[in-house]
């Protein structure tokens, strides 16, 4: 056998010979995503390789027209789909192809087989085929038919999609990964090259076609690639898919605070869509987030960043010599922790408020009733007229003070164990302040205070009616408490907007601003007593407050110390 012929034959079982341990080597990583399909691909070219060895070396047309035929029996047409499904799957790391998607991309190969092998009955494939001596190789000339070249057509664009899938998975992915990438992709260009020079110069210049050898060349960065960076390992492959789907933000910096890597989650966090390569403090600065790199390996600590509050957990990176090679940075989201704690901080505080009251306010009022009551029941007789008057008098004001506290006692811990019904609806709302003015009256007349009102006819809202009386009525109430004798009190309403401003204006005693920041506070809940003494819990504004804001509203205080004070709320209008 001619030296020449050697080559050939010595490079084409090569090529066989790694395509088949390529094969046996995928084989055991099948579960990796993209090692069953590139797997079947070298097995496909283990075919290829077999039949152009027997078509190269076959002595008469026919035994050279079977090699052709092995070549083409789910060879030559089904490595470039084979090389795509591996793409793809790779790139979904492994969700995908989907059986009909097989299916699908295999009708032109396996259209090919047939028409390669039943070739003698039409000529789609090659019209013609003759013997050729080219030096010291006899070889096939072929005169290609149509289908040939939609089978060419076919197998270079798939092989494009799934070098422009792997190309971008390159550029996205890290550096740990990317020198498999392209050394993938460089294996898998290599016998295209090949086969590219062979269709070129097939019957001129390149009359052996090398595309077998450049599988060969193909096979061995594939291996390499294998042994040396584990190539399609199921780690590499699922990177994408673990970190990249986490929920909470990572950041991956190096010794420079550099950000290197940040998963999808971190880049909605922070309203930036590339922050690859910028230093960590400069994200924060843009984002007003206060945060230090911390010395230590391990480091845990809170931070606020666009309003939500994260627990931040900060780890060392180190490498083979246990030196710090970076940080990873994971942000968890805890806004809705921070809230439940807020909540479960502000029931504890509203229940010790409860009992606060019950054990102390509430028992004061009843001592006075029974002191009172049995001063009355002892001494009747003693009494004169004006005397038991004063007494009746004491015991009846005791009692509707004592009536009042446990109305808004009882609204208020409804309201926070949420047991307090919420229907909004249309009504007028002129009518509910006349009666909640008429319902203070009586109040009012013995302290000898006037309530003016200045209210349009008709004034439409859409609240819950029964919160808006609770609200009006404390109002009313705290403006009548806090007036001295001989005051007066102003009521109005005014539309503005969607919004209805419903006003209560006293010449009262007054607050100082020390009072009005502590005003709304449940912790600091205030409890002074009226001009003429009466007692109060403290949690009827707090109520006034939650109830307005339940109804979409606002409240807000104007005070002047011993100059009265003017309380505004909102609630929405009909319309």
């Amino acid at each position: 056998m001619p030296i020449a012929e050697q080559v050939v034959l010595y490079l084409l079982l090569t090529a066989a010979s790694f395509s088949i341990i390529i094969f046996y080597l995928l084989s055991k990583r099948r579960n990796a995503p993209g090692a069953l399909y590139y797997g079947f691909a070298a097995l496909s070219s283990f075919i290829w390789c077999v039949g152009y060895t027997i078509e190269f070396f076959a002595l008469s047309l026919e035994y050279k027209f079977f090699g052709v035929q092995i070549q083409y029996f789910f060879g030559i047409p089904f490595v470039p789909i084979l090389w795509l499904a591996a793409a793809v799957n790779y790139k979904t790391s492994g969700s995908r192809p989907f059986l009909r998607e097989l299916v699908f991309i295999s009708v032109v190969p396996v259209i090919t087989m047939i028409l390669l092998w039943t070739n003698n009955a039409h000529h789609l494939v090659y019209e013609t085929m003759k013997l050729v001596q080219s030096g010291n190789f006899l070889l096939i000339e072929k005169k290609v038919g149509f289908w040939y070249y939609i089978n060419v057509a076919y197998s270079y664009l798939a092989m494009l999609i799934g070098t422009v899938i792997l190309l971008r998975s390159v550029f996205r992915s890290k550096d740990i990964y990317r020198t498999q990438l392209i050394l993938f992709l460089v294996a898998s260009v290599l016998p295209w090259i090949a086969n590219l020079l062979y269709l070129i110069g097939m019957n001129s210049f390149m009359r052996v076609d090398i595309t077998p050898i450049g599988f060969a060349c193909s096979t061995v960065l594939i291996g390499f690639a294998v042994l040396k960076y584990g190539l399609f390992e199921i780690v590499p492959a699922a990177h994408q898919l673990v970190i990249e789907s986490m929920n909470n933000g990572l950041i991956v910096l190096d010794t420079q605070n550099r950000i290197v890597d940040i998963n999808p989650a971190m880049r909605n966090i922070l309203g930036k869509s590339n922050a690859l390569g910028s230093y960590l403090k400069d994200v924060f600065k843009e984002i007003n987030a206060d945060f230090e790199i911390p010395g230590s390996d391990l480091h845990q600590t809170e931070i606020e960043i666009g309003g939500q509050t994260f627990d931040l957990a900060v780890s060392a990176v180190y490498d083979k010599h246990r030196n710090i090679a970076g940080r990873i940075l994971n942000f968890y989201n805890i806004t809705e922790r921070k809230k439940s704690e807020k909540e479960l901080r502000d029931l504890n505080s509203a229940k010790d408020k409860l009992f606060s009251i019950i054990a102390h306010d509430l028992k004061n009022p009843f001592f006075g009733i029974i002191g009172f009551s049995e001063i009355l029941y002892e001494d009747y007789n003693e009494l004169n007229d004006e005397e038991r008057k004063k007494f009746a008098k004491d015991i009846n004001e005791l009692a509707d003070n004592t009536h009042k506290m446990l109305e808004n006692l009882l609204e208020w811990s409804r309201q926070q164990t949420g047991r307090i019904e919420f229907n909004p609806k249309n009504f007028d709302v002129t009518p509910l302040i006349h009666e909640s003015i008429n319902a203070a009256c009586h109040q009012s007349k013995i302290k000898k205070i006037k309530i003016n009102s200045s209210l349009s006819e008709t004034i439409n809202v859409r609240a819950d009616q029964n919160m808006i009386n609770t609200v009006i009525r404390n109002l009313l109430s705290n403006a009548v408490k806090f007036t001295m004798p001989g005051g007066h009190i102003e009521v109005s309403a005014a539309m503005n907007g969607t919004k209805v401003f419903i006003s209560i204006k006293d010449n009262g005693v007054g607050m100082d601003e020390d009072t009005l920041k502590r005003l709304f506070n449940i912790n600091d809940a205030i409890k002074s007593s009226g001009t003429f003494g009466e007692k109060g819990t403290g949690l009827g504004l707090i109520l006034c407050k939650e109830f307005v804001e339940r109804n979409g509203g606002s409240i807000s205080v104007q005070s002047i110390l011993d100059n009265g004070s003017t309380f505004t709320f909102s609630i929405p209008t009909v319309n």
